[in-house]
């Protein structure tokens, strides 16, 4: 049961990618391997956080806007998970090659802005049940910088501006096909609050592909 829903809500969050003018793939084989792997407890978590990324994109549509509105993509988001973040995310975003991440103090991506997907190669599948770092690499340096980063937004060392890594780099896929490399030229660490409370952060990546 819960392998069939995981793989109705994978394509459905394809078909409103598709309709964005993008293409991705829900999953690499309809055995779901990566999802059989979790256990219980994490299929239900994958299930849960795929399902509230649908809402918070079918809240979009109810409205009239596009996906590709990450301004108003953004501002639903925090209305559908209780955040609240400084103002200033609303800039960021304006610029076509910024994409918006939120996560839980665990590390977990529960929010992006759509046009992550014209960055990535990556089905739903993998990135709903396959751990970050097996996805992704990048130099140890600027991962270090990253978690002091999240470190002091998560205990509010960083204060409501957050933290800005400004490092440029290189992040490239290490478990897909493509072998995806795009080039970052920033992240800002913004936290997200509920009244008083960090209840995770908000990752601002400026990035482009790569260009040889």
């Amino acid at each position: 049961m819960r392998t069939k829903l995981f793989k109705a809500l994978s394509e459905e969050l394809c078909s409103f990618i598709e309709q964005e003018g993008m293409a991705v793939r829900p999953y690499s084989h309809p055995g779901l391997s990566y999802f059989q792997q979790l256990t219980e407890e994490g299929q239900q978590t994958a299930i849960e956080t795929l399902r509230n990324y649908i809402e918070v994109c079918r809240s979009v549509y109810k409205e009239n806007h596009s996906l590709k509105d990450s301004a108003f993509l953004v501002q639903k988001g925090l209305e559908y998970f209780g955040y609240q973040c400084h103002p200033s995310i609303f800039e960021m975003v304006e610029k076509e090659s910024r994409v918006v991440e939120f996560y839980t103090p665990q590390n977990t991506q529960i929010f992006r802005t759509i046009n992550y997907f014209e960055f990535a190669s990556y089905t739903i599948e993998d990135l709903y049940c396959r751990p970050w770092n097996h996805l992704y690499i990048r130099d140890e340096e600027i991962d270090n910088l990253l978690i002091q980063g999240v470190g002091a937004v998560l205990t509010k060392a960083a204060g409501p501006e957050g933290v800005l890594v400004p490092n440029q780099h290189l992040l490239t896929e290490k478990a897909s096909l493509e072998r995806v490399t795009i080039t970052v030229d920033g992240v800002h660490l913004l936290p997200l609050m509920q009244k008083e409370a960090v209840e995770g952060f908000a990752c601002i990546i400026d990035c482009r592909p790569l260009l040889y």
